[in-house]
């Protein structure tokens, strides 16, 4: 009787044993791919805002072109 309460015992520690690793792999993934991420730098991010703010130029100068009201 006590060989099976000893055999289930180990099972269930190699079950959580398992479950962590697969946790931890995932983890380390996720953590490297948003490492590559921030890798990049600054530059990135600056030419984004650059292209955004742009484009909202560039829209507000077509909409105030067309007409609609009193020009300034």
């Amino acid at each position: 009787m006590k060989s099976q309460s000893l055999n289930r015992t180990q099972a269930g520690r190699a079950w959580a044993a398992l479950v962590f690793w697969v946790f931890a792999v995932v983890a380390l993934a996720l953590m490297l791919a948003e490492h590559r991420a921030h890798a990049w730098g600054w530059g990135w991010h600056a030419l984004l805002l650059g292209v955004c703010v742009a484009l909202l130029y560039l829209l507000i100068r077509v909409e105030g072109d067309q007409g609609d009201g009193p020009s300034r």
